[in-house]
């Protein structure tokens, strides 16, 4: 079982490694559904555009990790998320925003 802080540095190495060239902001959002989890993202590179992540190239262990995350920080039935926006600059220096999006869980109720 890994720390918080080793999946917090799993999340910035796997956007760190995609990213082709220099970049000045990254962002990740990532949305948890039961046991599976999406990632959309996009960086500011250094020449102030905008590009899409290829979050196909993350390591298939970070999905495990983000699920380890979500059991981590919502143990007890405190802190509940369904996503969250991961923050990241070039240094390391990173902020994670927990989100409970209650739309998002009565679509998945309806589906089911």
């Amino acid at each position: 079982m890994k720390t918080v802080d080793k999946i917090y540095e799993s999340i910035v190495t796997n956007i760190s490694t995609v990213i082709n060239g220099e970049w000045v902001k990254a962002k990740l959002d990532i949305e948890v559904i039961g046991e599976m989890v999406s990632f959309t993202g996009n960086y500011l590179s250094n020449k102030n555009e905008t590009k899409q992540i290829d979050v196909d190239e993350f390591d298939f262990q970070l999905t495990f990790d983000v699920l380890e995350l979500h059991k981590i920080t919502t143990e007890g039935g405190n802190n509940k998320w369904n996503r969250a926006v991961f923050s990241v600059q070039p240094d390391g220096a990173f902020d994670m925003e927990f989100i409970w999006d209650q739309e998002l869980q009565d679509e998945i109720e309806r589906l089911a």
